[in-house]
């Protein structure tokens, strides 16, 4: 089997010893050469004290006025239109419901009038073909963890043309924190492995022939966003404007408030003055309160991308790969069994492309073309009446100041999806409510409307039930 390419002209044998039996098993299983080698130059970076961080040294804060706004670009609808039929629109699904106590892909959890994440998505593109008479295509990027189940769900070809429904991604050894050797796992073979973040989007491209396939067929223009954003949705003049000025790289971000503080937010590098992303695993850990400082750093990266595919192909050809920060995630092997070992995943960020790319601009977006689902308080939120579903299957927010509360959930209750929807099996109203905090065992009716500030804390052992209520103070249940 041919051998991946160095990435480094000094080999050093220290790499080397470390570094084969990870060549080994990827090429035991089939791995490409090109990933075998992107993952040698990250696991470099880690053996050579690489941590991945951007210090508050290296970036600049970004000013609001630096930004053009969606109103903005708006005037660029028209081209939008003329540009259509180059469009394809990706959307990332290769996450799991883990941090829901699942083990199914997020993309199939009922979030709005009993539709999946999948099916809301599939709806949105029928009606933007028949409105404007294009074959749009839609891809999902599934990761190796659901890419069966989706692939089941979807049943048949979404796209014509020859263009599939979904690529996978590819994958990386999960690495053993203790000694830097390949993770051995009998139990779950599965768990010795992880998706490289949605990062290797570019890669996936490459490995799989995508990219030529779509471009080959006149696709010149990608949209591209979380399965689990219902916001993201098409807008022709972000499309038009990111032809007309042949831009190659255009970033989704909205202003930060205090349920995004921990997310990535965008900047500027001191070096080059170019746009760059700074995720939460990159920031050194003496400097989080700044990170989290929504008026410093006041721009929120939304995970929505439109990019030029030839662009994309230029500067994979140029470098030999995408030039990504490397982000280095610890968690257990195991995630529901805290004694199992340490690992560290390699992984990279898709937004954090936005730095290798000539031309590469970012715009003010509303907050509702931003709403992620990541937990079951998420969920809460999008499945009340602060969301609304429009006809075109849009989720719309009613009213951003009025109809955001932060939400606290009591983890041992509520965190599990499936202790989630027992506790609360009917969508709840919020009316003008800042925060909402529930502990303890309480279940919900149907009828429960949250005002002002709520707080209620069952401190028994029983089981609470509240029927057809409105709640707009703080209560503590004691026996």
């Amino acid at each position: 089997m041919t051998s991946s390419i160095d990435c480094i002209t000094n080999t050093d044998t220290e790499l080397l010893s470390y570094f084969k039996p990870f060549a080994l098993k990827m090429e035991s299983e089939g791995i490409p050469p090109l990933v075998i080698n992107l993952f040698k130059c990250y696991f470099s970076q880690l053996l050579f004290g690489s941590q991945g961080k951007l210090t508050k040294k290296e970036i600049l804060p970004l000013k609001k006025d630096e930004l053009k706004t969606l109103k903005q670009v708006s005037r660029y609808t028209s081209v939008g239109k003329k540009v259509l039929k180059k469009l394809v629109v990706f959307k990332l699904n290769g996450g799991l419901g883990t941090t829901m106590g699942l083990k199914k892909p997020k993309g199939l959890i009922p979030v709005k009038n009993n539709k999946n994440f999948l099916e809301l998505s599939i709806e949105q593109i029928e009606i933007l073909r028949s409105r404007h008479k294009q074959n749009i295509p839609l891809i999902f990027m599934n990761s190796f963890y659901t890419h069966e189940a989706t692939m089941k769900f979807l049943e048949k070809n979404l796209n014509t043309e020859g263009i599939p429904s979904a690529f996978v991604q590819n994958k990386f050894p999960r690495i053993f924190k203790k000694d830097l050797s390949p993770a051995k796992w009998p139990n779950d073979p599965q768990l010795e492995w992880n998706p490289p973040g949605h990062g290797d989007f570019y890669t996936a491209l490459f490995t799989t022939r995508l990219l030529d396939i779509l471009l080959d067929k006149g696709y010149q223009y990608a949209f591209i966003s979380n399965c689990d954003n219902l916001g993201a949705k098409l807008d022709l003049g972000i499309l038009g404007y990111l032809a007309k000025e042949e831009l190659s790289f255009v970033m989704e971000v909205t202003e930060r408030t205090h349920i995004d503080k921990k997310g990535g937010h965008l900047c500027r590098l001191l070096k080059n003055y170019r746009l760059a992303l700074r995720e939460l695993a990159q920031c050194p850990a003496n400097e989080l309160s700044e990170f989290q400082d929504i008026k410093l750093y006041s721009f929120f990266n939304t995970n929505s991308l439109w990019l030029d595919l030839k662009q994309i192909k230029k500067i994979f050809l140029r470098h030999k790969l995408m030039p990504l920060d490397l982000i280095i995630n610890e968690k257990y092997i195991d995630s529901a069994d805290f004694s199992s070992p340490i690992v560290y995943q390699l992984e990279t960020a898709i937004g954090s492309a936005i730095s290798a790319f000539d031309f590469a601009e970012a715009i003010n977006v509303p907050r509702d073309r931003f709403s992620p689902v990541k937990t079951t308080s998420d969920l809460l939120l999008i499945r009340s009446n602060c969301y609304n579903l429009d006809q075109d299957k849009n989720i719309t927010l009613r009213n951003t100041q009025d109809y955001l509360p932060k939400i606290i959930l009591d983890p041992k209750f509520y965190k599990n999806l499936h202790d989630f929807e027992k506790r609360f099996p009917y969508p709840v109203k919020i009316q003008n409510c800042s925060q909402i905090e529930i502990y303890g065992n309480i279940f919900f009716g149907k009828n429960i409307i949250f005002k002002d500030k709520v707080k209620i804390i069952n401190k028994t052992d029983k089981e609470i039930y509240i029927e057809d209520k409105t709640i707009s103070n703080e209560f503590i249940i004691e026996n």
